[in-house]
């Protein structure tokens, strides 16, 4: 069942567009209801889900740890109360193989987001003040979060660390001298606990760029 704006944005008739739950932004509230869909289509990863929730640097500083190498995506989640993280931080390798894909990962979505859906999303829209959207520019502004999350994350890694540098157009993180288009990095949370920042090949095939948190570490134990 898909959560559009109604089940997690209300308007108003003087302030217009409000947004629910964790989210400040319509597409971060999309996202969130809809977290599972979209990380399995490789559109998220747990970058963008945490980039949904409004980002991770108060969450970490207020409650579970100093350091994000120290507590992690996981523990942000636990503490935010949206896991289990099994449900959606990882990406299965269908979705990788597609998300590149336009056209593909269209008419994926399309399943989902049907006509009917499409008309009751706008509709909502309409109600709190916003213009109607595509499943284009959905798919659009998606990755647009995906992006923009992942650039925060990597911003505060290199503050944490020395081997990660983002570039000075701000498009490519620099680790260990090696430069990785931004768009193409994902952030992983395995079911060992580990969690590592990784990169998607054009056949969907990832290759690990960083290891942010090492497999068995205690977040309460940074605290």
């Amino acid at each position: 069942m898909l959560h559009s704006s109604g089940a997690w944005i209300a308007s108003t008739a003087a302030g217009g567009y409000v947004a629910g739950t964790l989210s400040s932004t319509w597409i971060g509230a999309l996202v969130l209801g809809n977290k599972a869909l979209f990380s399995g289509i490789g559109l998220i990863s747990a970058a963008g889900i945490f980039g949904a929730a409004g980002g991770i640097g108060a969450s970490v500083a207020g409650g579970v740890g100093a350091t994000l190498t120290a507590v992690g995506l996981g523990g942000v989640a636990s503490y935010l109360g949206i896991a289990p993280v099994t449900t959606f931080l990882g990406l299965t390798p269908f979705g990788w193989a597609i998300a590149g894909a336009g056209t593909v990962l269209a008419a994926t979505l399309g399943y989902y987001f049907t006509r009917k859906t499409m008309w009751r999303l706008n509709e909502e829209r309409q109600k709190g003040g916003l213009e109607p959207i595509t499943i284009s520019q959905i798919i659009r502004e998606v990755r647009l979060l995906e992006v923009q999350s992942m650039k925060d994350i990597l911003q505060r890694l290199s503050k944490e660390r020395d081997d990660v540098q983002i570039s000075a157009n701000g498009d490519e993180a620099i680790v260990n001298g090696q430069a990785f288009s931004i768009g193409k990095l994902k952030y992983v949370v395995n079911d060992d606990a580990s969690e590592e920042i990784v990169f998607i090949t054009k056949t969907g095939r990832r290759q690990r760029v960083l290891l942010v948190k090492p497999a068995g570490m205690n977040p309460a134990s940074t605290s």
